[in-house]
């Protein structure tokens, strides 16, 4: 069996797509279901059942799968640990991180990176997803987070502190401690309560909930447009010219920081450099990030 088939037939089997697995693989979906044919005519059974909501699994499938994904495991295990005896400051290396770390950390700092490592390539990866490392997603994680996984090792830097925000304009036009009726909490959905205990916790605990921003960028622009209050982090909110502090109160802290890798990356020389550098980067930024 050919291994680019198998792998495919994973990827189909995860997704139940033909389509979504030629994304996830960046091939044409007629290369995917070429593969999977292949690999059935070599195996001579069928391993999906072909309907309209997708690929189902045959019994034999299933049974190929375990297969399949234990190999790929073990292989991958395998260049790990030949990637750990790699003692060269060279190659690439993969990174997962917010979209605001990431544009206001890492952007303006990387040409400094390349000056010092220049046989060095990033893969930044702009998401909030919890890209698993441990599969080989990425090979060092920047996440906010209270409890990491227990799989990976790394550094607790501080935490993030968040504050409540407006526009200049829209606090002279509302008064959401003496009307709380006027003004709007932006970006809040918790299933099963009306706002966040930490809402509950401000001076605008009355003030009503508008709308739904899952993504805290958008949140800010909201804020910045004079759309409402928003609690954002001060790493963001702070640097931005078009909002202001809506209340006297401090800073309140959200979840750590922290820089993970797997525990058999963590001696590769690209890794630790990488790791120390984003270290750096976060620690220059250490008061934006509290709220100083």
């Amino acid at each position: 069996m050919d291994w680019e088939d198998l792998k495919t037939f994973t990827e189909v089997a995860t997704t139940g797509s033909v389509r979504k697995a030629a994304r996830a693989l960046g091939v044409h979906h007629s290369t995917v279901s070429r593969r999977v044919e292949r690999l059935e005519a070599d195996v001579a059974t069928r391993l999906f059942d072909r309907r309209p909501e997708g690929f189902a699994l045959t019994a034999c499938g299933e049974e190929l799968l375990s297969v399949a994904r234990r190999f790929a495991d073990e292989l991958r295990d395998a260049g790990r640990s030949i990637a750990g005896r790699d003692s060269a400051l060279s190659g690439r290396v993969t990174l997962t991180m917010a979209e605001p770390i990431a544009v206001h950390g890492f952007a303006p700092r990387l040409p400094e990176f390349v000056a010092r490592f220049p046989e060095l390539e990033l893969d930044i990866r702009v998401t909030v997803s919890m890209l698993d490392i441990s599969r080989g997603a990425a090979d060092i994680a920047i996440r906010m987070d209270n409890n990491p996984p227990e799989t990976l090792v790394g550094k607790r830097l501080f935490a993030f502190h968040e504050t409540v925000y407006a526009s200049p304009d829209y606090l002279r036009a509302h008064d959401p401690v003496g009307d709380p009726a006027s003004a709007r909490w932006l970006g809040w959905r918790i299933a099963g309560r009306a706002r966040p205990l930490w809402v509950e916790a401000t001076e605008f605990r009355d003030v009503p909930v508008w709308g739904a921003f899952g993504n805290v960028a958008m949140q800010q622009a909201a804020v910045r447009a004079g759309l409402g209050l928003a609690a954002l982090p001060c790493y963001m909110a702070d640097r931005d010219p078009g909002l202001v502090r809506a209340t006297a109160r401090e800073p309140v802290a959200g979840r750590d920081i922290w820089i993970l890798t797997h525990p058999d990356l963590r001696h590769v020389a690209r890794i630790r450099a990488v790791m120390a550098f984003a270290e750096e980067v976060l620690r220059a930024d250490r008061a934006l990030f509290l709220g100083a």
